[in-house]
Parts: structure tokens; C-alpha cells; sequence
């Protein structure tokens, strides 16, 4: 670098503040521009990213990782299997009628044991479950009924602290269950109440309200009901067996590969909770696609504004520059103000638009809303991050610098003796 070039690059900051400064409202309207951009996506962002992490980490909390049923992923039909049997070739049956006999999980004891011994597994618990309506005076509501061992499926997922009423001990005393809150509530049913639980046509049982369950998941608060596992079994004639095993993982994140391992070994079809909220999450995935869309297209009308500014500053400056350039100034030079002027603007509007958006996201967790249909929530759902302000300011400089190539560009090839000529012209 020859030795003027540090006095030049006083110049061209010198330069650069005066075009700053001396059109203020239009600097403004550029700069109010790239804030707006910035304000919008970090926002947006939080908010998805509220619900997002808020879901994720309820589900992952109150449900199992991973739970193993007792069906098979393609069920053969057991009369044509039957009739492939005994013919020594192949039958195909339509319309036939399924056995009366409740499904179960074969050898449960051993399956058990097999997935305890996984060294993923960080606890597994046996589980009979079945569709049950529950009657309370006039009143009656379809539940999802589980029978549970209340030691072992603490260890899964925890009821105690989610309780609201009641106690989890209480339904070792038998004919006693617990109610989501949701549940309770359509049915009227408080703790200590009598409720009655109807399987099919004839099987009934009258149980007591042994507590109230608030998950803040509102498929669960709605529709789950807990009993002791004996009793589920008998009311569902499934004598010592059991329908369903409900794992706990180390590591959420395995938790597809460890049910495909463990389906591959018991021939029983295991669901991992990705798989089970597939369609919550596939909703996240295209809102988040969509927020991206709409930060990126707000930040490029921004970018848009800066670009119109800069042209009609050189078109407006086409003396000054010739000037400058005839003074001695290199295309570089000229390239450099506007590229550095337009670096200005989109610094000082991410400035100003993450101290505005980050008022504005602590504001929006505040506002109340009605409840949610999947999370139970009375304030918007936030997620204040440092990335989100990364993100927003990294690309509103990026358009930013963008913006400035073309009146750069353009002001850099000017050529003073045409610009001369044509003025005295």
C-alpha cells in the first residue's frame, strides 16, 4: 500500500459521513428499512421457536420415547395364513372377521428384559391400554385408558409432579384412576369422586377419582386416564398380559434408530415419539420453512430501499464523483465509499432492529391469548435467543453490502471527461 493510501481512507470515511449526514430523512427511511427487516425476523423467529422448543419439550416429558404395541407393521391375515399352511402355497382372504382375542405382546417378561438390557434404554415400563368410556352422573366422555405400575412407569414418565390433585400412591388401593384435567372437567368429576368405566357392551367397574393430571399437552389432558395395571388387565381380559411397553431413551434424538432396532428383534411394532407426532411436527417444519421465507423476502424489500437510495445518491452526485476521480481517486476508491456507505446503513438498522426487536419479542410473551388446540398456554409462546438476532443481523448485512454493489459498481466506472463533457454540453 503506498503511503497515501491511509490518508485516502480518512477521506473516503470523511466522505462517507458526510453523504450519512446530509440527507437525514432519507438516510432514516434506508436505516427505518433494514430495521423493520430485522424487527419482523426476530420476532417471527422467536415466536416459532417458542411453540417449537415448548411442544417438543413437553412431549418429550410427558410421553414415552419410544412405544413398543402389539401388532406387527403388516399384520398377515390369520385365516389366509392359515389356509397357506395347510395347502402348502399361498391364500389371500377379503372381508374376513379378526378374533375376538385381545391382542397382546407375546412373552412380555422376556421383551421386557430385552429392552431394559438396551444399553439406550434408560427405563422401560409395562403398559394396558385400551379405549374406555367413563360415566360420571349424566355425563360421559371417551378416554384412553392405561394400566400402569406405578413404580416402574415414574421411572418412564413422571406422573407425581404433574399431578395437581390427589396422589399417585392412591391407586395402589385398586378401582381407583386418574384423570387428565380436561377429562375431569368435561365429566365433573373431582378427587374422591366415583366414576363409572364401560369396555365395549357389557363390561363395566366403578372406580374413584385417586387424582387430577395437568400435563399442559392438551391430547393427554383430554383424553388420558391411569389405573393400576391389574385392574386395566382385567378389564380388558387380558389375564397377567400386557398390550403395550413404554420406553424411556438416554438420548431423545435415537429415538427412531433404537425402535427399529427393537422392532427388528421382537417382530412387535415400535413407534419412536418423532414418528408419533408426526403430524405436529411436519406443521413445525413447513411454518418454519414459511417463517424463513418471510424474514428473507421483508430484509430484501429492505435491501431494495437501500438500493434505490444509493442509485439516486449517484445519479445526484455524478459531478461530485468526477471530481473526485480527477482529483485522483481510482475506481477502487469510488467503489469503496458507496460499498462502505451501504455497510453503514445495514449496521446502524441491525443495531436499532435488535434493541427494537428484542423489546418487542419480551412485549409479545406477554400478550394473553386463548387456549392453544395442542399446548395449554394462556401468554404467546417465545424463545428469546442470541442465534435469532445472529441470523437476522448477519443476513440484513449481507443484502445490505448487496444492495451497494450496483450503485458502487456504477459510480466506480464513471468516467470524469464524459461527465464533464456532457455538463458543458
Amino acid at each position: 500500500m503506498s503511503p497515501w493510501r491511509p490518508s485516502v481512507a480518512g477521506a473516503l470515511l470523511l466522505l462517507v459521513r458526510r453523504q450519512l449526514t446530509h440527507d437525514l430523512f432519507r438516510t432514516g427511511v434506508s436505516v427505518l428499512a433494514v430495521a423493520s427487516g430485522v424487527v419482523i425476523a426476530v420476532a417471527v423467529n422467536a415466536v416459532m421457536s417458542g411453540f417449537d422448543t415448548t411442544f417438543v419439550g413437553r412431549t418429550i416429558e410427558v410421553s414415552p420415547h419410544i412405544e413398543v404395541f402389539d401388532d406387527s407393521r403388516r399384520q398377515p391375515d390369520e385365516l389366509a395364513l392359515h389356509l397357506g399352511t395347510r395347502r402348502g402355497g399361498m391364500a389371500a382372504v377379503e372381508s374376513s372377521r379378526p378374533r375376538a382375542r385381545p391382542p397382546r405382546v407375546d412373552r412380555p417378561a422376556e421383551t421386557l428384559a430385552f429392552v431394559r438390557a438396551m444399553p439406550e434404554v434408560a427405563a422401560a415400563a409395562p403398559v394396558a391400554a385400551g379405549v374406555a368410556l367413563l360415566q360420571h352422573g349424566s355425563r360421559d366422555s371417551g378416554c384412553d385408558l392405561h394400566g400402569i405400575d406405578p413404580a416402574a412407569q415414574e421411572q418412564v414418565v413422571s406422573i407425581r409432579k404433574d399431578l395437581v390433585a390427589g396422589r399417585l400412591e392412591n391407586l395402589y388401593a385398586g378401582n381407583a384412576v386418574i384423570l387428565g384435567e380436561q377429562l375431569a372437567q368435561r365429566l365433573g368429576a373431582l378427587v374422591g369422586d366415583a366414576v363409572t368405566v364401560r369396555f365395549g357392551q357389557s363390561r363395566a367397574a366403578t372406580l374413584k377419582v385417586a387424582g387430577i393430571l395437568r400435563t399442559g399437552i392438551s391430547l393427554v389432558d383430554q383424553r388420558r386416564a391411569y389405573t393400576l395395571l391389574r385392574d386395566a388387565q382385567r378389564f380388558l381380559a387380558l389375564g397377567r398380559d400386557i398390550n403395550r411397553l413404554a420406553v424411556r431413551l438416554h438420548d431423545t434424538d435415537s429415538a427412531l434408530d433404537v425402535a427399529a432396532r427393537i422392532e427388528a428383534a421382537t417382530g412387535r411394532r415400535a413407534v419412536g415419539w418423532p414418528d408419533a407426532n408426526t403430524h405436529v411436527l411436519g406443521l413445525l417444519d413447513t411454518n418454519k420453512l414459511l417463517t424463513k421465507i418471510v424474514s428473507l423476502g421483508v430484509l430484501v424489500v429492505a435491501a431494495v430501499g437501500i438500493l434505490n437510495v444509493l442509485m439516486m445518491m449517484v445519479l445526484e452526485k455524478t459531478g461530485s464523483i468526477a471530481l473526485l476521480k480527477a482529483a485522483g481517486y481510482t475506481r477502487r476508491d469510488m467503489l469503496a465509499a458507496f460499498l462502505m456507505q451501504g455497510i453503514a446503513v445495514g449496521l446502524i438498522g441491525v443495531c436499532v432492529g435488535c434493541v427494537a426487536g428484542y423489546h418487542l419479542v419480551e412485549l409479545v410473551g406477554t400478550i394473553p391469548i386463548p387456549r392453544l388446540a395442542m399446548l395449554e398456554t394462556d401468554r404467546l409462546l417465545v424463545n428469546n435467543l442470541p442465534r435469532h438476532y445472529l441470523l437476522a443481523g448477519g443476513v440484513a448485512l449481507v443484502v445490505s453490502a448487496l444492495a451497494s454493489v450496483l450503485p458502487a459498481w456504477r459510480a466506480g466506472a464513471m468516467v470524469p471527461v464524459e461527465i464533464f463533457r456532457s455538463r458543458h454540453l
